[in-house]
C-alpha cells in the first residue's frame, strides 16, 4: 500500500510541475487561448481525482455481532463507542487525520422540527397544540405542551408489540435533550469538533438517545499510519435494529462502499436476521463486494475443532445466499486487547492473559487476521488504487504531450520568417477546420444521444416507480391493504386509554410495519433498478463513444502527418484514449447522489390527520346514545366497530399518501439524478474524446502575428520555449516510469 501512496504523491508532484509549465508557456506569448484553460482544468481534475478518491469499507451485521470491536481492532485502539441507541440513525466513519478528532454533524432546526412533525401524525392528544399551528421545539410553550402530552400517555402507549414505541422515544428524546443541545443547533446544518484531550467527550453525544437524536453524521479522525489516508472505515448500526430508519441509513452508505465486511458472531452463528439482511444486499446488486468475518469469542469455544465446525456450518448456510463466500475467522476483541495502544483495565488485562493460554485458537485467529490484512491489501486497495493511478496517468500524458506539441510547433514557427510561418499556418488551418468539424459533430451527436438516452432512462424510472402502474407502488399498496390488524391486541388499551389513544397506537404499528416493508423490500428493489439504469447508461455511452474515438484518432493522425512533413515530430499517445471514466467519478466530481433511502418513508407528511381522527369522532358520536343504553360487553363491541372504521380510513389515507409521495419521489429521481447524471456523463465523455485536440486548435493566426511582432526577440523566446520543452520531456519520462511500475503492480494483484 505504501507503494501506491508513493506513486500517488509522485503523480501529484508531476501534475504540479505540468501546471507550472503551462503557466510559464502562457506568459511567454501573452497567450489567452482556450487551450491553456483546458489544460489547467484538466490538471485540476487530475489533482481532485487523486486527492479525493476514497476507498470505503463498511462493517455491517446484526446487533452485538462485534462490528465496533472489529473496527477498533483494525485501528488498534478503542476509538468507537459501542452499542447504538434506540433512535440514533447515523453511520460512524473513521479516516486518517493529523489529530485525534471527532467531528459531529448536527441536524438543522428545520430538520428537527420536520422529524417531530412526522412523529406527531395522529398523536392522540391535543395538549401539544399551542396557539401556533406548526410545532417548533425552540418555543418553550411548545416543548412544555409536548412534554405534558407525552407524560399523559400511559404505559401501554409507550410499549408497542413488546418493544419501545419508536415515535414515543423519538419525541421524548428531542424534548429531554433540548436544553443541553440547543447551543449546537442552528438554522443550517452545523458541526462540532472534539480534539485530542476532548475526544472522549464526543461519546456523551453518541451514547445518549436524548443527544444522539440531534445528530445526522459522525466522523472520527485518527493519527498515525494504522489507517491509510485514502481509506474510510464505517461502523454501521445493527442491521436488525427495530427502527427501519437505521436500515435505510445503512443502505445509503452501502451504495457508496467499495467493500462490505459482514460480521457474524461465533456465539450465535448465522441468524435469521443475517439471512434477511444478506438477501437485501443481494437485491441491491452489491453482494459481489462482500467478505465475511466470523468474530470468534475465545471464551465460547473449547477447541479449534469446535470453532472450525461452526465456521463450516456458517459457510454452508451462507452459500445458500451468497456465491462462494470469502470467510475470515478472527477474534476481534483479542486483537483489540493485544494490539491496543492504550492501557487495558485490570479486568481486560486478565481476560487477555486467560485467552493467551488458548494457544491453538489464538494462533488460528492470528493466521486468519494476517490473511484478512493481505486480502484488504491486494483485492481492494491495490486494485482500486492501481486502476485510479493508471486512469489518471493517461490524462496526465495527454496534457503533457499536448503542451509538448504546442511548444514544438511554436518553436518551429519562430525559426521561420513571417512568410514561411504564414504558409505553414494556412496549411495547418485546413486540418484544424477538419478537427473542428469532427469536434462539432461529436458535440452535436453526443448532445442528441444524451437527450435520447436520458428520456429512455427516465421512462425506465417511470416504469417501476409510477404510482398508478409501477410494480413498486403497487407492491406497497397491496401490503397496506393486506396488512392484518388483530383488534384483540388492542381491547385492553381501548378500555383503559380510549379511542383516540388506541387509534394512534394502531397507526404507529401500521407505520412501523410499512416503514419496515419499505426498508426491507422496496428500497433494495429501487436500488437494484437504479444499478441497472446506471449499467445501461455506462454501456450506452461506451457504444456511443467507440466510433468517435476512432474518428478522433484518425483526425489527429492526419494532422500529425502534416506536422511530420514540416519536420515537426507528431504526438506519441494516439490510441491511448480512455473513452469513458467510471460513473462513480462523474457522480463524485459533480455531487450527484441518489435520494436517501429514508426518503421512501416520508409518505407520512401526506397523511391528513384530521380525516382519520374526524371519522373516529363521528363514529363515536353516532354510538353515544347506544352505548348509554347497552351493557359493558355491548359497548366494547361498538367501540371495536368504531375502531375498525378508523383503521379502514387510516389504511386508505396511508395508501393515498404513499401514492402522492412516490409521484414526487419519482420526479426527483428522474430529473435530479438520472437526467443530471446522463448530462454530466455525456459532457465528460465529450471532454475525454476531444481533450487531445487542445494542442492543435490554438490560434495559429495569432502565432504569425507574434512572429512578425517579435522578430528581434525570437532567440529569447525560442530559448524560453526550449527550456519548457526539455522540462516537458523530463516529465514524460517520469510518467513513463510510473506507468511501468503501476502496470507491474496491477499484474501482481491478478
Amino acid at each position: 500500500m505504501d507503494a501506491y501512496e508513493k506513486y500517488k504523491e509522485a503523480m501529484l508532484d508531476i501534475n504540479h510541475e505540468v501546471q507550472a509549465l503551462i503557466e510559464r508557456a502562457e506568459t511567454i506569448l501573452d497567450g489567452n487561448q482556450a487551450v491553456f484553460e483546458q489544460w489547467k482544468r484538466s490538471c485540476g481534475n487530475i489533482d481532485s481525482h487523486l486527492r479525493e478518491h476514497v476507498v470505503r469499507i463498511a462493517a455491517v451485521g446484526a446487533i452485538k455481532s462485534g462490528k465496533s470491536t472489529l473496527v477498533n481492532a483494525l485501528l488498534s485502539d478503542d476509538y468507537l463507542k459501542r452499542g447504538a441507541g434506540v433512535v440514533t440513525s447515523f453511520v460512524t466513519r473513521v479516516r486518517q487525520g493529523e489529530l485525534l478528532r471527532a467531528r459531529l454533524y448536527f441536524k438543522s432546526w428545520d430538520e428537527v422540527n420536520e422529524e417531530i412533525k412526522h412523529a406527531l401524525v395522529l398523536f392522540p392528544t391535543e395538549e401539544w397544540r399551542t396557539e401556533h399551528h406548526d410545532f417548533d421545539i425552540r418555543r418553550t410553550q411548545d416543548r412544555e405542551d409536548l412534554a405534558k402530552a407525552l407524560d399523559a400517555l400511559d404505559h401501554e402507549m409507550r410499549i408497542s408489540q413488546d418493544r419501545l414505541n419508536a415515535n414515543g422515544v423519538l419525541l421524548s428524546s428531542y424534548v429531554k435533550g433540548y436544553e443541553q443541545i440547543q447551543s449546537y443547533i442552528s438554522a443550517d446544518s452545523s458541526t462540532r469538533e472534539f480534539d485530542n484531550g476532548q475526544f472522549a467527550d464526543h461519546r456523551d453525544f453518541v451514547g445518549s438517545d436524548a443527544l444522539a437524536v440531534y445528530l445526522k453524521d459522525v466522523q472520527l479522525s485518527v493519527p498515525g499510519d494504522i489507517l491509510k489516508r485514502d481509506i474510510e472505515l464505517a461502523d454501521c448500526q445493527g442491521s436488525d435494529s427495530p427502527n427501519p430508519l437505521h436500515l435505510a441509513m445503512i443502505q445509503d452508505y452501502l451504495l457508496k462502499a467499495h467493500l462490505i465486511v459482514y460480521v457474524i458472531s461465533s456465539r450465535t452463528g448465522l441468524r435469521q436476521a443475517d439471512i434477511r439482511f444478506l438477501s437485501i444486499i443481494k437485491r441491491m446488486g452489491i453482494a459481489g463486494n462482500m467478505l465475511f468475518v466470523c468474530n470468534c469469542d475465545l471464551s465460547e469455544h473449547d477447541s479449534l475443532e469446535d470453532l472450525q465446525t461452526l465456521v463450516k456450518r456458517v459457510r454452508e448456510e451462507l452459500s445458500l445466499v451468497v456465491e462462494a463466500p470469502e470467510i475470515f475467522t478472527i477474534s476481534a476483541l483479542y486483537n483489540l486487547f493485544d494490539r491496543s495502544r492504550s492501557p487495558l483495565s485490570p479486568r481486560d488485562q486478565d481476560r487477555l492473559e486467560q485467552w493467551r493460554k488458548a494457544e491453538e485458537l489464538v494462533a488460528f485467529s492470528n493466521q486468519e487476521t494476517a490473511r484478512l490484512t493481505s486480502f484488504l491489501e491486494n483485492k481492494l486497495s491495490r486494485e482500486r488504487w492501481a486502476l485510479l493511478l493508471q486512469n489518471q496517468l493517461s490524462h496526465m500524458n495527454l496534457t503533457a504531450n499536448g503542451l509538448n506539441q504546442w511548444v514544438q510547433l511554436h518553436r518551429d514557427l519562430f525559426r521561420r520568417d513571417a512568410g514561411e510561418a504564414r504558409a505553414m499556418v494556412e496549411k495547418l488551418q485546413m486540418h484544424q477546420l477538419h478537427m473542428l468539424q469532427v469536434q462539432s459533430l461529436i458535440q452535436t451527436t453526443l448532445n442528441g444521444a444524451a437527450r435520447k438516452l436520458s428520456q429512455d432512462l427516465k421512462k425506465e424510472v417511470d416504469r417501476f416507480l409510477d404510482p398508478s402502474s409501477g410494480p413498486i407502488v403497487k407492491k406497497v399498496g397491496a401490503f397496506v391493504r393486506e396488512y392484518q390488524i388483530d383488534l384483540s391486541h388492542y381491547q385492553e388499551q381501548l378500555a383503559n386509554s380510549g379511542f383516540t389513544h388506541t387509534l394512534y397506537l394502531v397507526f404507529q404499528d401500521l407505520k412501523q410495519a410499512v416503514d419496515g416493508f419499505m426498508a426491507e423490500k422496496v428500497n433494495p428493489d429501487i436500488m437494484g433498478e437504479i444499478q441497472q439504469v446506471e449499467k445501461r447508461l455506462q454501456e450506452e455511452l461506451h457504444m456511443i463513444g467507440e466510433p468517435y474515438e476512432a474518428m478522433v484518432v484518425d483526425a489527429l493522425e492526419r494532422f500529425d502527418e502534416v506536422l511530420r512533413q514540416m519536420g515537426i515530430p507528431g504526438s506519441s499517445v494516439k490510441g491511448a484514449l480512455r473513452p469513458f471514466d467510471e460513473l462513480e467519478n462523474v457522480k463524485q466530481m459533480n455531487g450527484i447522489t441518489l435520494p436517501p433511502a429514508a426518503a421512501t418513508m416520508r409518505y407520512g407528511a401526506y397523511i391528513k390527520t384530521e380525516a382519520v381522527m374526524r371519522l373516529g369522532f363521528y363514529s363515536l358520536a353516532r354510538l353515544i346514545r347506544k352505548l348509554l343504553r347497552q351493557s359493558i360487553d355491548s359497548k366494547r363491541v361498538e367501540e371495536l366497530k368504531a375502531l375498525k372504521d378508523g383503521i379502514r380510513r387510516m389504511k386508505s389515507e396511508t395508501e393515498r399518501s404513499i401514492e402522492a409521495h412516490f409521484r414526487d419521489y419519482k420526479e426527483n429521481i428522474k430529473f435530479q439524478y438520472v437526467q443530471r447524471l446522463t448530462e454530466m456523463a455525456g459532457n465528460r465523455l465529450h471532454e475525454t474524446l476531444t481533450e487531445q485536440f487542445g494542442a492543435y486548435l490554438g490560434d495559429l493566426k495569432g502565432i504569425v502575428g507574434t512572429v512578425e511582432d517579435q522578430h528581434e526577440d525570437k532567440a529569447r523566446t525560442d530559448q524560453a520555449l526550449q527550456v519548457i520543452e526539455e522540462a516537458v520531456a523530463e516529465v514524460l519520462g517520469k510518467l513513463e516510469g510510473i506507468r511501468g511500475d503501476v502496470g507491474k503492480l496491477i499484474v501482481d494483484t491478478h
